[in-house]
């Protein structure tokens, strides 16, 4: 029978196939089990990008930055199943948003990788041991051949992963600031400018007013001729 997981379901079949390791019964919330964050992320930068959390470390995702963040959890999906993810709404309300997928494959194996994006206004900071993800299990027809046989259950982040990371991020926050230092050039300039004009105007008028004021006068000080003298005979 098709049809997602019950809560039930979830307990007795993760504990006898060992679905989720380690296992908390009081994970399970709602049909979905919480998953929590685990040791490694990544951030894009020039900087630092690996990280390794020890329990209980916060990392911090500033806004408009892409992160992929480690379960702690290794979680494994049977041939009968498929496991669909997303993060608890505390942290999506906050602008954190997943970017890599939604599902997980019949077959799969290993700690799941979230690609996310801070498309909020602050920094999001996560902790490792905080219940950041969920996942829900859907009941296949009939268990399938069609298993996954991809890399995405390895333990940890690879120099390739990192290395996927690197660079920044033109981001809205980057562009605004950018923007507000061009305004600011862009008025010490004008001022700039403004005075330059006002020197050279005053150095014209230094130079040529007095020449100009002494034509005005000399014009207005001209005698008109004299009318010519009538002859006696």
């Amino acid at each position: 029978m098709t049809g997602f997981w019950s809560s039930e379901t979830m307990r007795a079949r993760f504990v006898s196939e060992r679905l989720i390791t380690p296992f908390d019964p009081k994970r399970i919330e709602n049909c979905a089990y919480a998953l929590c964050m685990g040791p490694q992320a990544l951030l894009t930068g020039e900087d630092k990008i690996r990280y390794e959390l020890s329990e209980g470390e916060e990392f911090i995702i500033p806004p408009g930055q892409f992160a992929q963040l480690l379960t702690e959890e290794v979680v494994r999906v049977p041939a009968d199943a498929l496991g669909l993810i997303s993060m608890k709404s505390k942290i999506k309300t906050l602008g954190l948003v997943n970017v890599s997928g939604f599902h997980v494959d019949p077959g799969f194996k290993g700690r799941l990788r979230f690609s996310v994006y801070n498309a909020g206004p602050t920094p999001v900071r996560i902790s490792r041991g905080t219940r950041t993800f969920l996942i829900w299990f859907a009941a296949l027809d009939t268990p399938t051949q069609d298993l996954y046989n991809g890399e995405g259950g390895r333990p940890a982040f690879t120099d390739e992963d990192a290395m996927a990371m690197q660079g920044d991020v033109a981001t809205p926050q980057a562009l605004v600031k950018r923007v507000v230092a061009l305004e600011k050039t862009i008025g010490v300039w004008n001022k700039f400018l403004w005075v330059l004009v006002a020197a050279v105007v005053a150095g014209l008028i230094s130079i040529f007013g007095p020449r100009i004021l002494d034509a005005w006068t000399s014009d207005g000080d001209v005698d008109p001729p004299e009318a010519p003298s009538e002859q006696q005979p």
